[in-house]
């Protein structure tokens, strides 16, 4: 079966590979002119992309902006006001628009192309999409160290940073040539001033690389730690006595296997499926943290709310997932929590404390951001302006 899945793939990539060259064809056709082409994965719209359109289309209309959706997405409501603007994913006009844009925007890399891995391959051998200026506003700050983001490999023309820390590490550890690194901000962080506080925690761990069939996350050490936490009867009487629902919302990765956890209700906890929830408006509205190595937590400590890091698999997680990078999660803006007990007893603890983040995590995390104010989507314009010009 993973044999004719693999065929089935390849065979995919060689259809959009002719609609591609087809594509190239037509678009001579039309009138050249000035296009932005946004997207995050082509499948959603809730992070830096969506909030950059946004912004675009509010703010510089003379901007021909089109952003780039699946119409089965469970965002694409969002998109709705400015219809007139949104291209189809995988479409034969998303594949026109390609190259019809001179600037292609996206959160993750390549996520503009209709399929992701192939788009790095065509930017090698083909000139005339080398050539479009390439833009990673990004999805989360890089804290760990992952060589597939080295410079050589992407071969992009612009990256935001919302860190001065980062942008260092691009510079140094993944060696991008300053000119192309920019300190911006984050497009979405100018709206995270806007909380509207529930009496919510959010758990929300990230993948593993190891754990890629459902038979392996059935048996998983990962599923076990979490099914467990989340029915142990401290953390249900923690939620009960303080008026407290915890949110589990897992990475995108893990959300196909989320009928694992829901065998039964548990009292006071909500298994949240991706099409259902929003991440930012869950970051606003939940008092509390709790993840593992997930960048997320950067959005929760720009708010200066508390984090709880639960990292019961670390020395595997850096052997086959992610070495670490520049940031120290044992020096950063929260506890480090190695097992259920010390996560629980920290969990108790800061609920005690108002939910508030302690002082010496939250000078911490002063210190990361470089800006903290509602001006990132326009130092984000700003800046790819100044690339093209």
């Amino acid at each position: 079966m993973k044999h004719e899945h693999m065929i089935s793939f390849r065979l995919a990539q060689m259809w959009a590979l002719c609609k591609f060259a087809t594509a190239y064809i037509v678009a001579l056709f039309y009138k050249k002119k000035e296009i932005w082409l946004v997207s995050e994965r082509g499948v959603d719209a809730r992070d830096n992309g969506y909030c950059f359109f946004k912004y675009l289309r509010t703010q510089h209309p003379e901007i021909e902006a089109y952003y780039i959706i699946a119409e089965t997405s469970a965002d694409y409501h969002r998109l709705l006001p400015y219809k007139d603007h949104v291209v189809s994913y995988r479409s034969m006009a998303h594949y026109i628009m390609i190259w019809r844009a001179n600037v292609l925007i996206s959160t993750h890399i390549q996520g503009y192309f209709p399929f992701a891995g192939l788009g790095l391959w065509v930017k090698r051998n083909f000139l005339p999409y080398k050539n479009k200026k390439h833009v990673s506003i990004k999805h989360g700050i890089t804290c760990n160290y992952i060589p597939f983001l080295d410079y050589k490999n992407t071969q992009l023309d612009f990256l935001v940073s919302a860190s001065k820390w980062e942008y260092e590490a691009f510079v140094t550890q993944f060696h991008y040539p300053k000119e192309k690194v920019f300190l911006t901000g984050f497009c979405r962080y100018d709206n995270l001033n806007q909380s509207n506080l529930k009496n919510q925690i959010l758990l929300m761990p990230t993948w593993r690389e190891w754990l890629y069939k459902e038979g392996d996350i059935l048996n998983s050490q990962y599923v076990q730690e979490y099914s467990s936490f989340l029915r142990n009867p401290m953390l249900h009487s923690l939620l009960e006595k303080n008026g407290l629902t915890l949110v589990f919302y897992p990475h995108h990765e893990i959300q196909p296997y989320l009928h694992i956890f829901e065998k039964e209700t548990i009292p006071n906890v909500v298994i949240a499926r991706q099409k259902d929830y929003d991440v930012q408006q869950l970051l606003k509205e939940s008092r509390i943290l709790i993840t593992d190595y997930s960048s997320v937590f950067f959005d929760f400590a720009y708010m200066n709310k508390p984090v709880l890091f639960y990292q019961f698999d670390s020395d595997r997680f850096r052997k086959e997932h992610y070495q670490q990078g520049w940031y120290s999660y044992e020096r950063g803006v929260g506890p480090v929590l190695l097992n259920q007990q010390a996560l629980l007893e920290s969990l108790r603890s800061t609920i005690e404390n108002g939910c508030m983040m302690e002082l010496g995590y939250s000078n911490y995390s002063k210190e990361l951001f470089a800006f903290r104010d509602a001006n990132n989507c326009a130092r984000v314009y700003n800046a790819i302006r100044s690339i093209i010009k």
